[in-house]
C-alpha cells in the first residue's frame, strides 16, 4: 500500500516534535570533528507547498510550524528549527526531515534517504538535487527499513537514523521493531529516532500498537528516552491525539534541549490542551 502522502500533514505538531528531535541529534553529532552518516527511512517528498490543495485540506500546519515561525524563543533548539524553516516559509513551504538534515551537513558528512512511493521519490530527487550533485546526499528508491538494514554500519561508524513510517498497516509496527533490532546488532552505537502516533479508540485495531512498539524497543536492552506531545483529549472521536519519539542511544543533553524546546512550543501552540509526557531513560 502506497497511498500515504505527507503533504496532508506537513508542518503539523507531529512534525514539530519529530524534527526538533532530529535536529537535536544532528547538532550533537556535529560537536565532534569526525564525519557521520544519517539515514532517513521514510523521506517523503522533502519539501511541501503549504498553499497546495492537499495541505490546505485540513491546514494541519496551523497547529505546528505556523505557530513557531514568527515567535521569539529562549530555546536554542527551537530557534535553530525556526531559522531552518524560515527561508522555506517565505515561499509558503515546509522542509521535511531530509531537507532539514541536508542543510546541516558538513562536507565530510553523508545523508542516505529512502522512499518507496514512485511519485514521492521523484519529488525527493528534485528537492535534494543540489545535495546529491555534491555527493552529500544519496536518494534510494527502496523500502526504507530494508534499505537501512542493508546499509549499516556506515564507514564512519558514527551517525543517526530517523524512522517515521505512516503506519498505514498494523504490520508496520512490528516491522519497525525488527528493523531496529537488526540494525543494533550490526551497529550497536547507532542513535535511532522512532516516531509514532498516539491513537485513540477511533483507530480500532491500531489502538495501543504504538505503546506496544515502545515497550518492545525498550526490551532490546539499549538506553532509551521517550517523549510524547499530547495535543488533544484522548477520546473515542479524537483519532491521533498526539505523537511521540522513542530515541535509542540518546545523545547526551537531548532530554534537556528537547524539554526546553517543547515547553516553549506548548506555550504558543494552537490546541487548548497540550502537554509533554516523559518516560525516564531506561
Amino acid at each position: 500500500m502506497l497511498s500515504y502522502k505527507h503533504i496532508f500533514h506537513a508542518g503539523n505538531h507531529a512534525d514539530v516534535i519529530k524534527h526538533l528531535c532530529w535536529l537535536g541529534v544532528i547538532s550533537y553529532l556535529k560537536n565532534k570533528d569526525k564525519p557521520f552518516t544519517l539515514f532517513d527511512t521514510h523521506a517523503g517528498a522533502g519539501l511541501y507547498p503549504l498553499d497546495s490543495e492537499q495541505a490546505q485540506m485540513n491546514s494541519e500546519f496551523k497547529t505546528g510550524i505556523s505557530t513557531v515561525i514568527h515567535a521569539t524563543f529562549a530555546s536554542d533548539l527551537l530557534t535553530q528549527y525556526q531559522s531552518l524553516c524560515a527561508s522555506y516559509w517565505d515561499d509558503y513551504s515546509y522542509p521535511g526531515s531530509p531537507l532539514l538534515a541536508a542543510n546541516l551537513l558538513r562536507l565530510k558528512d553523508k545523508l542516505q534517504v529512502m522512499e518507496l512511493h514512485p511519485n514521492e521519490v521523484t519529488n525527493l530527487k528534485n528537492t535534494l538535487k543540489q545535495f546529491t550533485d555534491s555527493k552529500k546526499a544519496h536518494v534510494h528508491h527502496r523500502d526504507g527499513l530494508e534499505g537501512l538494514v542493508a546499509m549499516v554500519p556506515p564507514p564512519s561508524k558514527r551517525g543517526a537514523v530517523l524512522i517515521d513510517p505512516p503506519y498505514e498497516r498494523k504490520e508496520e509496527y512490528q516491522a519497525v521493531v525488527k528493523s531496529v533490532s537488526t540494525t543494533l546488532r550490526k551497529w550497536r552505537n547507532a542513535q535511532i529516532i522512532i516516531w509514532y502516533p498516539l491513537l485513540s479508540d477511533r483507530a480500532k485495531g491500531k489502538t495501543g500498537l504504538s505503546e506496544r512498539l515502545v515497550d518492545d524497543i525498550v526490551k532490546l536492552k539499549c538506553e532509551t528516552l521517550t517523549v510524547e506531545l499530547i495535543v488533544d483529549q484522548k477520546s473515542s472521536d479524537t483519532g491521533m491525539y498526539g505523537s511521540g519519539v522513542c530515541i535509542v542511544n540518546p545523545s547526551w543533553g537531548i532530554d534537556k534541549s528537547l524539554s526546553e524546546a517543547l515547553d516553549e512550543f506548548c506555550q504558543i501552540a494552537t490546541p487548548a490542551v497540550n502537554r509533554i509526557q516523559w518516560y525516564n531513560r531506561q
